[in-house]
C-alpha cells in the first residue's frame, strides 16, 4: 500500500480558506480516526491470525492424539500389558476436547464436512478398540490383535481419516477467506484514512502494520515448524511400534510354531532337544525386546537407576565374549578379544548396565556384519593425576554408516536408516539405552564409522583414583584361572536346595504358571498347596482349621482379592510367616510397592527357576539354602 507523501499537503493546499482551529481541530480528528482505523484493523488481522494458528494447532493435536490411541490399543493388543489402556484412557479427552475446539471455529460448516459416515466410523473404531482391551484383560491378546490388525478397522481408520481431514480442510479455507476478505476491507479503509492524514501518521501507521504482520508470519512459520516437528515424531513412534510388533511376533512364532511340534505325536523325538533349546532362545529373546521397552520406560519417567558396586572388568568382557561368541560363530564372523594394557582389577560401576552395554555394542556389529571379524579391545589409560579411563572398542568390518546415519543413531525409536528394521531387524532402542546407561555411569559412548569399511564402537567410563592402583594384565593364565572360578560358580548354581518338609502356599491366577511354579517346587521336595485368588489364599492361612505353612508364593494381580490387599489383610491379622511376591510388574516402583504391602521378597516372572527355589528356601528356613 503506498504511503501518501504527496497527498496529505496537496488536500491541505486545496482547503486554504479553512481557519486554523478549524484546520488544526480537522487534523487531529483525522489523525484519530486514522488511528482508531488502524486499532481497528489491527485487532481484525490479529483475531484472525489467531484463529488460523488455532486451527494449525488444533488440527496438529488431532492428528497426534489419534495416533497415540491407535498405537496405545495396538501395543496394548501385541504386548498383552494393560498400562496401554491406561494411556489411551488419557488421551481420549484432550482429543475431544481438541475436536470440540476446531468444530467451535464453524460448527455448520465442521459438521457438514465431517459427514455422518465418519461419526459412525470412529464409533465403530471405539467399539473394536474397546472390545480388543476387553479380549486382552480376558487373556485373549492375539484375537484383540486380529481385531487391529483386520480390514475392518483399517476401513474404517481410512474413512474417520477422511472425513477428518475434509473438515480440518474446509475450517482452514473458511480462516483464509475470512482473512482475505478482512484484509481487503482493512486496505480500502486504511488508504481512505491515510489519504486524509498527515504524513507523519500516516509513516508510523505502516510501520506499526509492517511490524504486526513480520511477527504473524514468524508465528506462523513457528506453527509450521512445530507440526512438522510433530508428524515426523508421529512417523517414528509409528515405525518403532511396527518394529516392535516385528520384535515381538518373529519369536512368537518360533515358540508357538515348535511347541505345537512336541505336541505332534508324529514329530521324531530326536528332534525334541532341538526344539526345546529354539523355544528357549527365542523365549529369551522376546524378554530382552520386553526389558528394553521397560528400561526405556524408565528412563522417561526419570526412574532408571545405577549400583555403584565394585566391578571387575576383566570379567564383565569374558562373559559377553563367552555369550557373544556363539552368535558369531553361528553367522561365520570371526570374534575376538584383545586386552590392550594392564586393567584395574575392580573399579566401583554397575556390573549389569555394563555387560548390557557391551552385549548391545558387540551384538549389533555381528548383525551388521554379514561376514569378516569383530574385535573387542579393552585398555586403561591412566591420569598423571591418579584414576584414569577405560575404553572398550567394539570394531567390525561391517556394512558402515554415513554421517548422516550416525547423527541418527541414538535416538530413540529410530535407527540408522528406516530400511534398517526391516533388513536386519531390532526396535532401535538398544543404542540409544546404551547411551544413557553410560552417561549414568559418567562416561559416555563415541563412534567412528564408514560406508562399506566397518565401524567402531567406544565405551569409555571413568576410575576413580582409589581404583587404579591395583592393576593386572589378563594373560592366558589369568583367564584360564577366571574361567576355571566361573565353572565352579556355574557348579555351584546347577545344585538345588532340597525343600522336604517345607509346606508352601501358592497363590496365582494363572494355571498354567501354578503348575509350572509347584512342579518346581515338588521336584525339590516341597509339599505346595494352590489358591487361585487372593480371597482364597487368606481363607487357607487364617482359617480356624487352616494347616501351618512356611512360606506364601504371591501372585500380585488377581481376581476377586489381588495379592496386595491380601498380603496387607495378612499382615493386619497378624500372619507373621514370610511372603514372596510373585508379579510380571517388573519396574523398579513395582518392587517397592510389593514390600510395603507387607511382602518380604520380590520374584518377577518369567521365573528363574534356581533363583525361585533358592529363594524359597531362604525365606522358608534359611539353612536350606546352602542345603543339597
Amino acid at each position: 500500500m503506498p504511503v501518501p507523501h504527496r497527498e496529505g499537503p496537496d488536500a491541505s493546499a486545496r482547503s486554504p480558506r479553512l481557519p486554523l482551529a478549524t484546520a488544526v481541530v480537522a487534523t487531529l480528528l483525522l489523525a484519530l480516526g486514522a488511528l482508531g482505523t488502524v486499532r481497528f484493523a489491527g485487532e481484525a488481522a490479529a483475531d484472525l491470525v489467531q484463529k488460523q494458528l488455532l486451527v494449525q494447532q488444533l488440527t496438529g493435536v488431532v492428528t497426534h492424539l489419534d495416533e497415540v490411541l491407535t498405537m496405545s490399543a495396538n501395543m496394548c493388543a501385541h504386548t498383552g500389558d494393560m498400562k496401554w489402556k491406561e494411556r489411551y484412557d488419557r488421551h481420549l479427552a484432550p482429543l475431544d476436547e481438541a475436536i470440540a475446539g476446531l468444530r467451535s471455529v464453524s460448527p455448520g460448516l465442521f459438521d457438514q464436512e465431517l459427514g455422518a459416515d465418519t461419526d459412525a466410523a470412529n464409533q465403530r473404531l471405539v467399539a473394536m478398540e474397546t472390545k480388543s482391551f476387553e479380549l486382552v484383560e480376558q487373556g485373549r491378546a492375539s484375537d484383540a490383535a486380529a481385531i487391529l490388525d483386520g480390514p475392518a478397522y483399517a476401513a474404517d481408520k481410512a474413512l474417520y481419516a477422511a472425513g477428518n481431514q475434509r473438515a480440518q480442510l474446509a475450517l482452514a479455507g473458511l480462516v483464509t477467506s475470512e482473512r482475505e476478505a478482512t484484509r481487503s476491507h482493512q486496505t480500502l479503509a486504511s488508504v481512505a484514512t491515510l489519504l486524509l492524514a498527515i504524513l507523519a501518521t500516516g509513516s508510523w501507521v505502516v510501520v506499526s502494520r509492517r511490524s504486526r504482520e513480520q511477527r504473524s508470519r514468524v508465528a506462523l512459520e513457528l506453527a509450521r515448524a512445530t507440526s512438522r516437528a510433530a508428524d515426523e515424531a508421529n512417523r517414528q513412534k509409528s515405525l518403532f511400534v511396527a518394529n516392535t510388533s516385528h520384535e515381538l511376533r518373529t519369536p512368537l512364532t518360533a515358540i508357538l510354531g515348535y511347541a505345537e511340534l512336541l505336541a505332534d505325536p508324529k514329530y521324531a523325538a530326536e528332534n525334541a532337544a532341538d526344539a526345546c533349546a529354539t523355544i528357549t532362545r527365542n523365549g529369551e529373546h522376546l524378554l530382552q525386546v520386553v526389558n528394553d521397552l521397560l528400561d526405556m520406560s524408565k528412563i522417561e519417567a526419570g526412574g532408571l537407576t545405577v549400583e555403584s558396586v565394585p566391578t571387575d572388568p576383566a570379567l564383565i568382557v569374558e562373559d559377553v565374549v563367552s555369550l557373544m561368541r556363539v552368535r558369531a560363530t553361528g553367522k561365520g564372523i570371526t570374534l575376538d578379544r584383545t586386552f590392550e594394557t594392564p586393567l584395574p582389577r575392580s573399579f566401583p560401576c554397575d556390573p549389569v548396565r555394563l555387560r548390557q552395554i557391551l552385549l548391545n555394542l558387540v551384538g549389533n556389529a555381528i548383525k551388521f556384519t554379514p561376514n569378516g571379524r569383530v574385535a573387542l579391545r579393552i585398555e586403561f589409560r591412566p591420569e598423571t593425576d591418579g584414576g584414569g579411563t577405560l575404553r572398550f572398542a567394539v570394531e567390525d568390518s561391517g556394512i558402515g554408516m554415513t554421517e548422516e546415519q550416525v547423527g541418527r543413531l541414538f535416538r530413540r525409536f529410530a535407527q540408522a536408516e528406516d530400511s534398517t528394521a526391516r533388513r536386519f531387524g531390532g526396535t532401535g532402542l538398544g543404542l540409544a539405552l546404551s547411551k544413557t546407561f553410560a552417561e549414568l555411569l559418567g562416561g559416555g559412548v563415541l563412534v567412528r564409522s564408514c560406508p562399506g569399511v566397518g565401524s567402531t564402537f567406544t565405551l569409555e567410563l571413568p576410575v576413580p583414583a582409589d581404583s587404579s592402583t591395583s592393576t593386572w594384565h589378563p594373560d592366558a593364565d589369568g583367564i584360564a584361572a577366571m574361567h576355571e572360578e566361573r565353572a565352579q560358580a556355574a557348579a555351584y548354581d546347577d545344585e538345588l536346595p532340597n525343600l522336604a518338609g517345607v509346606r508352601i502356599l501358592l497363590a496365582d491366577d494363572g494355571v498354567d504358571n501354578r503348575r509350572l511354579v509347584a512342579h518346581h517346587l515338588v521336584h525339590c521336595g516341597a509339599e505346595v498347596v494352590t489358591a487361585e485368588n487372593g480371597r482364597d489364599a487368606v481363607a487357607s492361612l487364617l482359617g480356624d482349621a487352616a494347616p501351618r505353612f512356611d512360606l506364601v508364593l504371591m501372585d500380585m494381580q488377581m481376581p476377586e482379592l489381588d495379592g496386595y490387599r491380601a498380603t496387607h489383610l495378612l499382615r493386619e491379622r497378624g500372619w507373621a510367616a514370610p511372603i514372596v511376591a510373585l508379579t510380571a510388574n517388573a519396574m523398579s516402583t513395582d518392587r517397592e510397592r510389593c514390600l510395603q504391602a507387607g511382602c518380604d521378597d520380590y520374584l518377577t516372572k518369567p521365573i528363574d527357576r534356581r533363583k525361585l527355589l533358592r529363594t524359597c528356601a531362604l525365606w522358608a528356613r534359611p539353612g536350606l539354602a546352602c542345603a543339597t
